[in-house]
């Protein structure tokens, strides 16, 4: 996966898109297509004695960009930051299965979202997360958890504790 996401960062911008840094991919995606734009009208259509500054400019605006991506996504995937987020979920999950069993509901909602800025697909959090919005009373919380519980769920590892649930309080 770490290879799909390098090589598809050469498009400047792509790689940290795909890997959920949308803004700055996008920002990445502006600058590096018009540096190529630029190289490639600086090549075809430009005419006059400016032609290489324009050849030039763009394609040193193309290259930055695209080195930039290229890091971001060397970055973002290494596996160092990788063991780092790990260690960042379980610690939050730790806190928020702590604070659920001692009754402190909205301690528990707070550790809950530092676990899911890090990794929003972590099932354990997910699950956690439906839990304790159910408890607090907060349905739109506790089906948007229970949706993306079903969507990244794939080992099915809560499924037949959510379906029970369901069944016994409806959903």
């Amino acid at each position: 996966m770490r290879a799909i996401l390098l090589i598809s960062s050469l498009i400047p911008g792509l790689g940290p898109i795909l890997l959920g840094r949308i803004y700055r991919g996008l920002l990445l995606l502006v600058l590096g297509g018009g540096g190529w734009a630029f190289l490639a009208a600086g090549s075809t259509v430009w005419a006059g004695p400016d032609r290489w500054q324009a050849q030039w400019s763009g394609s040193v605006v193309a290259l930055i960009a695209t080195l930039i991506s290229v890091r971001w996504t060397l970055r973002l995937t290494s596996d160092e930051r990788r063991s780092a987020i790990r260690k960042r979920v379980e610690r939050a999950l730790d806190d928020a299965q702590r604070c659920y069993l001692r009754g402190r509901m909205a301690r528990a909602r707070i550790a809950l979202d530092s676990g899911l800025t890090q990794d929003e697909r972590d099932i354990d959090l997910l699950f956690l997360d439906w839990q304790v919005a159910r408890k607090l009373g907060d349905s739109s919380r506790a089906r948007r958890s229970r949706r993306l519980l079903r969507r990244y769920d794939l080992d099915e590892k809560w499924l037949w504790e959510l379906q029970r649930e369901e069944a016994t309080r409806g959903g």
